[in-house]
């Protein structure tokens, strides 16, 4: 059996991280602070909320290195992007979400995946 992986942090990259490690076979423990421990900044227990944005900036993958970013980590079967894809806003050429239910569903999706436990 693998041991597990440990992610500290529930945050963008920590939920990708935990994500990516589990579809790839690895047992993941995703350790994150809240809701046992609040910040100014934070509104809910969720992860991956994002605090001062809705933006992931510019999805313009032709003339942006954010959006060339975003169409790789669409390539590379990421969760972050393609929830931000499902609760997309109308924003012009930036790709803007609605964040409360997107960090609902990152997290409604880490806690159902098999190999990951968050801690």
């Amino acid at each position: 059996m693998t041991e597990p992986i440990h992610i500290v942090g529930g945050g963008l990259a920590g939920a990708e991280a935990a994500w990516q490690a589990a579809e790839m076979g690895v047992p993941v423990v995703l350790h994150e602070m809240r809701p046992g421990t609040g910040t100014f900044a934070h509104r809910t227990d969720a992860l991956a909320e994002l605090v001062c944005s809705n933006s992931f900036r510019s999805d313009d993958d032709e003339q942006n290195a954010v959006g060339l970013l975003h169409w790789e980590m669409r390539a590379a079967g990421g969760l972050v992007i393609a929830t931000a894809d499902r609760h997309a806003l109308p924003a012009g050429s930036a790709l803007a979400i609605d964040r409360e239910p997107f960090s609902a569903e990152i997290t409604a999706r880490l806690a159902a995946h098999p190999r990951v436990t968050i801690a």
